[in-house]
């Protein structure tokens, strides 16, 4: 019981903080929304670092996998029919001279010649495991992983876009064949 609690307890907060968190954000959102449309995109391959206005972003490795182990049997993610999870080993470092708030980002992967966008991560709530609400400071780096839940049905080239960056930014993952 008191374990169901603590874990209540924990995903109010995580709701709490991240509705302050938006309302608090810098004005990315409309730094990147008012840039010129360019249809020139800046692709990065998968282990090399992409540079963003506050952070430096690599994807590390990618896992797609029917169920997520996270070695806490009570923060796994069990297997759910015709779903999958891809599983982005990511490292973020932040290049501003302030702390700044990691933002997970999205997902993007074209399938039968239209673009799907996952821009829900999912919440697992262990060191190591998404981001939570993280801030970094200056010149520190996280690496962690972030999980987004896709259909099994799904195939096609794969990019990840890191939060608050640009539109135009991609890191191109590879194919799921």
């Amino acid at each position: 019981m008191k374990k169901h609690f603590k874990t209540l307890i924990s995903a109010l907060a995580v709701v709490f903080f991240s509705f302050i968190a938006f309302a608090s954000l810098d004005d990315d959102k409309k730094d990147s929304e008012s840039s010129s449309i360019d249809n020139s995109f800046n692709y990065i391959k998968l282990g090399e670092p992409l540079q963003t206005k506050y952070f430096e972003v690599t994807v590390n490795k990618i896992n797609i996998e029917d169920k997520v182990d996270t070695g806490n049997q009570f923060a796994d993610l069990d297997k759910e029919e015709g779903n999958l999870y891809l599983i982005l080993n990511t490292t973020f470092k932040n290049i501003s001279d302030e702390s700044r708030m990691l933002m997970d980002g999205e997902v993007l992967i074209n399938y039968n010649g239209k673009q799907y966008k996952f821009d829900h991560s999912e919440t697992i709530l262990l060191d190591g495991w998404g981001l939570s609400l993280k801030q970094i400071n200056p010149l520190t780096k996280k690496t962690t992983n972030l999980v987004y839940k896709i259909p099994a049905e799904i195939k096609g080239e794969v990019y990840y876009r890191p939060g608050r960056s640009d539109k135009k930014d991609l890191i191109v993952l590879g194919e799921i064949k």
